[in-house]
């Protein structure tokens, strides 16, 4: 199915529309990254805290943990 000529649009490469898309990615990203921490943080770390050794307990001050 082809696209008729009056209807296609041109798009020109802009720095503009490089940031857009850069800014975009970013915050997509950005966005993938905080709810893939938030279920580590309440359904993984909980799980895993009671098998950790007791020798590594200090080091949990480090992680805010």
């Amino acid at each position: 199915m082809e696209i008729p000529e009056e209807e296609k649009v041109e798009v020109k490469p802009t720095w503009r529309l490089a940031w857009g898309l850069w800014w975009r990615m970013f915050f997509i990203g950005l966005g993938i990254t905080v709810v893939i921490g938030v279920i580590f943080y309440f359904v993984v770390w909980p799980w895993l805290l009671p098998k950790l050794p007791l020798a590594l307990l200090p080091l949990l001050g480090l992680s805010g943990g």
